[in-house]
Protein backbone atom coordinates (compact mmCIF):
# COMPACT_ATOMS: atom_id res chain seq x y z
CA UNK A 1 0.00 0.00 0.00
CA UNK A 2 2.66 2.49 0.84
CA UNK A 3 4.22 1.76 -2.45
CA UNK A 4 1.27 2.30 -4.02
CA UNK A 5 1.10 5.89 -2.43
CA UNK A 6 4.47 6.67 -3.33
CA UNK A 7 4.03 6.05 -7.06
CA UNK A 8 0.59 7.97 -7.06
CA UNK A 9 2.36 10.37 -5.77
CA UNK A 10 5.41 10.59 -8.16
CA UNK A 11 3.01 10.35 -11.11
CA UNK A 12 1.44 13.24 -9.86
CA UNK A 13 3.97 15.40 -9.60
CA UNK A 14 5.16 14.31 -12.95
CA UNK A 15 2.61 14.69 -14.91
CA UNK A 16 1.08 17.71 -12.72
CA UNK A 17 -2.22 15.65 -12.33
CA UNK A 18 -2.73 18.03 -9.03
CA UNK A 19 -3.37 20.95 -10.42
CA UNK A 20 -7.02 21.55 -10.62
CA UNK A 21 -7.67 25.24 -10.65
CA UNK A 22 -8.63 27.72 -13.20
CA UNK A 23 -7.85 25.92 -16.71
CA UNK A 24 -5.81 23.12 -15.44
CA UNK A 25 -9.19 22.13 -14.14
CA UNK A 26 -9.56 20.22 -17.49
CA UNK A 27 -6.18 19.23 -17.79
CA UNK A 28 -6.56 17.69 -14.29
CA UNK A 29 -9.67 15.48 -15.18
CA UNK A 30 -7.59 14.43 -17.93
CA UNK A 31 -4.98 13.46 -16.10
CA UNK A 32 -6.96 11.27 -13.58
CA UNK A 33 -8.73 9.96 -16.40
CA UNK A 34 -5.41 8.71 -17.74
CA UNK A 35 -4.07 7.57 -14.35
CA UNK A 36 -7.47 5.45 -14.01
CA UNK A 37 -6.93 3.75 -17.55
CA UNK A 38 -3.78 3.88 -17.27
CA UNK A 39 -3.90 1.13 -14.14
CA UNK A 40 -6.51 -0.79 -15.68
CA UNK A 41 -4.17 -1.56 -18.24
CA UNK A 42 -1.72 -3.37 -15.87
CA UNK A 43 -4.82 -5.01 -13.98
CA UNK A 44 -6.30 -6.60 -17.21
CA UNK A 45 -2.66 -7.32 -19.03
CA UNK A 46 -3.57 -5.04 -21.87
CA UNK A 47 -0.63 -3.20 -21.57
CA UNK A 48 1.73 -6.03 -22.03
CA UNK A 49 -0.50 -7.56 -24.90
CA UNK A 50 -0.84 -4.11 -26.79
CA UNK A 51 2.74 -2.31 -26.11
CA UNK A 52 2.85 1.90 -24.93
CA UNK A 53 2.38 3.40 -27.71
CA UNK A 54 -0.59 1.61 -28.73
CA UNK A 55 -1.79 1.69 -25.25
CA UNK A 56 -1.24 4.94 -24.82
CA UNK A 57 -3.00 6.37 -28.02
CA UNK A 58 -5.92 3.56 -26.78
CA UNK A 59 -6.43 5.38 -23.48
CA UNK A 60 -5.97 8.98 -24.69
CA UNK A 61 -8.66 8.68 -27.53
CA UNK A 62 -10.72 7.01 -24.80
CA UNK A 63 -10.41 10.06 -22.37
CA UNK A 64 -10.57 12.28 -25.04
CA UNK A 65 -13.84 11.48 -26.09
CA UNK A 66 -14.87 10.49 -22.38
CA UNK A 67 -14.28 14.61 -21.53
CA UNK A 68 -15.43 15.74 -25.10
CA UNK A 69 -12.40 17.37 -26.07
CA UNK A 70 -11.36 16.16 -28.85
CA UNK A 71 -11.77 19.31 -30.57
CA UNK A 72 -9.67 21.22 -28.14
CA UNK A 73 -6.40 20.40 -30.61
CA UNK A 74 -4.70 18.40 -27.17
CA UNK A 75 -4.70 15.05 -28.69
CA UNK A 76 -0.71 15.05 -29.05
CA UNK A 77 -0.22 16.57 -25.04
CA UNK A 78 -2.82 13.97 -24.14
CA UNK A 79 -1.09 11.07 -25.61
CA UNK A 80 2.60 12.20 -24.05
CA UNK A 81 1.19 12.31 -21.16
CA UNK A 82 -0.63 8.37 -21.25
CA UNK A 83 2.83 7.46 -22.03
CA UNK A 84 4.37 9.26 -19.15
CA UNK A 85 1.90 7.18 -16.94
CA UNK A 86 2.49 4.18 -18.49
CA UNK A 87 6.29 4.16 -18.45
CA UNK A 88 6.25 5.21 -15.20
CA UNK A 89 3.71 2.69 -14.17
CA UNK A 90 5.64 0.00 -15.76
CA UNK A 91 8.72 0.81 -14.50
CA UNK A 92 7.51 0.43 -11.18
CA UNK A 93 5.41 -3.13 -11.68
CA UNK A 94 8.57 -4.11 -12.54
CA UNK A 95 10.61 -3.41 -9.56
Amino acid sequence: MKKNLFLIAGICLLTSACATTGSDTMMGKMQSCLMEKAMQTLTDGSLATNGLTATAKSISNSCLQSLAMQNLGIDNQTTQMATTILSTLSAAKAQ
